[in-house]
């Protein structure tokens, strides 16, 4: 990517660009707020609680401890659809930079999904102190973290370059995307295990199997939820396999968008 198209820059000055960028964004975002960046883990903890209510409390939910099973996948979660719903318009936000200077395009979604990057570790430091006041085993495991969060930046930066560019020509893209980001908040592990899904007697192996194998998000949640909680006993046999599946997954989603953000990034001018 750094010798990207029209207007190619230096690294140096590409992690300066993008920083810049993120930079802005946060302090836009939190402009005359008091609690500033508090709200980028109070609005979690708030959504939780809720949750926690509604599926442990009134549903009857039988996963044990389960505002931190929510909380190790809400979180990742969060930041997904949070980028995606900044990504799409992040190119008609900066208009006026598209309009006016000559610099390739996609530093500005990198540094939308990079700001909200910037939230999710935010999240993760209240995750690991409660982790230190509740009975919740800490382990060595939580460094797959990292490469469970670099395979869901290369998949949702892919999704954005196209989601950004389409919604360079239709309105309405922002508006079906609220709707399938909802949608697929409930076929993403997060408020239920990948072992009430395994383990139903209402579907089929085949469709557990496609379950997994057709959601790229799906073993990244497991991951997430199982490295920070279980110890890396992963759920499901073959984990290693579906986790390479995701990661394929997310590359062929980031060569798709840069071929699409190539072809159109500098007509954005014209439609801006």
């Amino acid at each position: 990517v750094m010798g990207y198209g029209r207007g190619a820059v230096s690294p140096l000055r590409w992690s300066w660009a993008v920083s810049q960028l993120v930079r802005r964004d946060l302090k836009v975002r939190y402009k005359n707020s008091v609690l500033g960046f508090c709200w980028s883990f109070l609005n979690p903890l708030m959504q939780i609680v809720v949750m926690t209510i509604v599926f442990k409390y009134i549903i009857g939910s039988r996963i044990n401890n389960f505002s931190m099973e929510l909380f190790t996948c809400f979180l990742p979660w969060l930041f997904f659809a949070q980028s995606l719903n900044d990504g799409a318009v992040c190119v008609a936000k900066d208009n006026l930079l598209v309009r006016k200077y000559a610099f390739p395009r996609v530093i500005l979604p990198i540094a939308s999904i990079t700001s909200n990057l910037v939230h999710l570790f935010f999240g993760f430091l209240v995750l690991f102190a409660i982790f230190l006041v509740l009975p919740v085993h800490f382990n060595v495991y939580f460094l797959w973290v990292i490469p469970l969060l670099a395979i869901q930046f290369t998949f949702t930066l892919g999704l954005v370059l196209l989601v950004a560019t389409l919604q360079m020509y239709y309105e309405d893209i922002r508006f079906l995307l609220n709707s399938v980001v909802q949608l697929l908040f409930f076929l993403c592990p997060t408020v239920y295990t990948v072992e009430q899904v395994m383990e139903s007697a209402r579907l089929s192996p085949l469709w557990k199997e496609l379950y997994i194998l057709l959601n790229p998000l799906t073993p990244l949640f497991i991951g997430y939820r199982t490295a920070l909680l279980h110890g890396a006993e992963w759920p499901v046999a073959g984990y290693y396999s579906y986790l390479a599946v995701s990661a394929l997954w997310a590359l062929l989603f980031l060569g798709v968008g840069l071929l699409v953000w190539r072809r159109y990034e500098w007509h954005f001018a014209e439609v801006c």
